[in-house]
């Protein structure tokens, strides 16, 4: 019974040091554990949580979210860094409304986590998100209960 304490207090020992270090964010943690660049899984956990975290939102509008982002970035029209993306002036309303500085989910960060190693899942050329159509066209709807958020083509 002693060893399992010491082990329980010493897991709890290093949670609280990861959280000090790494300022209460899991997704530093999840960097640290598979070599991703930290600010990048941040920036992307953070920005797929702000648009799509909540419970009322799809796994897959995650995905998508996430994959907008790393489509800019790939995108020669767009800035060619994910926190560039993200922070563009006036494309990412969460970075200006707070929402954005929430913790993200463990959905959020795992999803970032696999954009991050596996790249976009949408195709190359859907560069915009928002609750209106715009660019060529319209990859896929996502509803909602706040509405319609459509992925759409450059």
């Amino acid at each position: 019974m002693k060893e399992f304490n010491f082990i329980i207090v010493t897991a709890l020992i290093m949670l609280v040091i990861t959280i000090c270090i790494w300022g209460g964010d899991p997704a530093y943690a999840y960097a640290q554990e598979d070599e991703i660049d930290s600010n990048d899984l941040y920036i992307l956990s953070h920005i797929i949580n702000a648009e799509a975290g909540d419970d009322n939102c799809s796994h897959e509008l995650r995905v998508a979210v996430g994959s907008v982002v790393l489509n800019r970035v790939a995108d020669p029209d767009f800035p060619d860094t994910i926190h560039d993306v993200v922070f563009d002036e006036g494309q990412y309303e969460p970075t200006w409304n707070g929402k954005y500085e929430k913790l993200p989910s463990e959905d959020s960060i795992e999803t970032a986590k696999f954009l991050l190693e596996n790249g976009s899942q949408i195709p190359a050329n859907c560069v915009y998100q928002a609750n209106f159509e715009q660019g060529s066209g319209t990859w896929k709807p996502f509803e909602t209960i706040y509405g319609i958020t459509y992925i759409c083509y450059k």
